[in-house]
């Protein structure tokens, strides 16, 4: 009983070192969370880095940005944006759009307003507000 046992020893040795195992590394399989994030923190989100790091939303003028939906809940009003090349962007008040950095100022039932710092011809600033609405449904207008 005991050569059989002698023999499957010497075999499996002799196996494994053909097949090129070799003492494993003690350094391998060991984690580090040296400069990994906490993944039990959720992540800080910036409006600006879900559109491309914000090239996309400071590109155009805001005239060109089509307002597609108004999201209501308890902690605030978001919108989402569709930029002329077909991106959408959410985004809540506060948040600024567009080539003239206009900030969303107030979210409605139908619409957005925005409020943009303008410079006349003489040098002189002033405050705009641009509206951006919903699309008309005109098959539930009846």
């Amino acid at each position: 009983m005991m050569k059989h046992r002698e023999l499957f020893l010497l075999l499996f040795t002799l196996g494994s070192i053909a097949m090129g195992d070799e003492a494993p590394d003690k350094n391998v399989g060991l984690y580090s969370p040296v400069g990994k994030r906490d993944p039990f923190q959720v992540p800080k989100m910036n409006p600006r880095d879900l559109a491309s790091n914000g090239e996309d939303l400071f590109k155009y003028p805001l005239e060109s940005f089509q307002l597609r939906a108004i999201l209501k809940s308890t902690q605030g009003s978001q919108i989402l944006l569709e930029d002329p090349k077909g991106k959408n962007h959410v985004l809540q008040e506060g948040d600024t759009v567009g080539r003239g950095r206009a900030t969303i100022s107030r979210v409605l039932e139908r619409e957005v307003i925005f409020t943009e710092r303008v410079t006349n011809y003489l040098g002189v600033q002033n405050l705009t507000e641009k509206t951006l609405a919903l699309p008309a449904d005109d098959e539930f207008s009846n």
